[in-house]
């Protein structure tokens, strides 16, 4: 493994194009932690809809700082394939259906729907991503372009086409998930829809303290009362340890 240079972590939790849940949290360095210097948009601002979401992340130079996004940034295998008439799943070729046939082997589940015969897999909604954190992680990700997270997962392409002229999947523009970062440190859960979420999002804030700290001006309480901008503040934190 080899670590990466930034000096600032930019979380976004994506949301609709035309909602007003999408928001962003900026952190910086600070001594061997990071500290978060901007949440946006803050109480009385406007939402951040597609040109101010782009002007707000241009604002940091792309040489010395990382995108982290909850949403995703790359199309199932089916829809990318430039094959004219398809093989079928079980002759497919292309290699993130293979590591997906390979992440399903072994008994099949006994539940009802898959004695009828419901397909284990569907690389036209479903991406490696997908079937690894639903087999590997027990955590239940959106299928891509269906289930309601079609728009979101249309905003997000194009907005990595928005920023294409200096952000690189891979490089400085990273697809994360909250959730994941949250089970993977083995920190308390669940800190959403749950009757004690805010007590969770403070316990996690409190687990996290050696490496994360808030600017003067920047309340920590804001993550604690809003879901979404902890959610983005834990996805520029994944993208601080992912550097790190």
């Amino acid at each position: 493994m080899s670590s990466r240079t930034f000096a600032r972590y930019i979380g976004v939790d994506l949301g609709g194009g035309k909602g007003k849940k999408t928001a962003v949290a900026v952190l910086r360095n600070h001594g061997t932690g990071a500290v978060v210097e901007k949440l946006a948009p803050r109480l009385g601002e406007k939402p951040l809809y597609d040109d101010a979401l782009v002007s707000l992340i241009k604002t940091y130079s792309h040489e010395t700082s990382v995108v982290a996004m909850d949403a995703p940034l790359s199309l199932p295998a089916c829809l990318r394939c430039r094959e004219p008439v398809c093989p079928g799943q079980a002759q497919c070729v292309d290699p993130s259906v293979l590591v997906m046939r390979r992440l399903v082997e072994g008994p099949a589940s006994d539940h009802r729907d898959y004695r009828r015969g419901k397909p284990v897999l569907t690389p036209y909604t479903q991406r490696a991503t997908e079937v690894y954190l639903t087999r590997k992680r027990q955590l239940l990700a959106h299928e891509t372009p269906t289930q309601g997270i079609g728009p979101l997962a249309a905003r997000a392409s194009h907005l990595t086409r928005a920023l294409a002229d200096t952000h690189t999947l891979g490089a400085n523009l990273i697809e994360v998930h909250p959730k994941a970062t949250v089970a993977l440190l083995k920190l308390p859960k669940p800190y959403k829809r749950h009757i004690r979420e805010r007590e969770t999002r403070v316990a996690i804030l409190a687990a996290l303290q050696d490496d994360l700290s808030f600017a003067p001006g920047v309340w920590r309480e804001e993550c604690v009362q809003s879901d979404h901008s902890f959610d983005a503040v834990i996805c520029a934190m994944t993208a601080f340890l992912w550097a790190r």
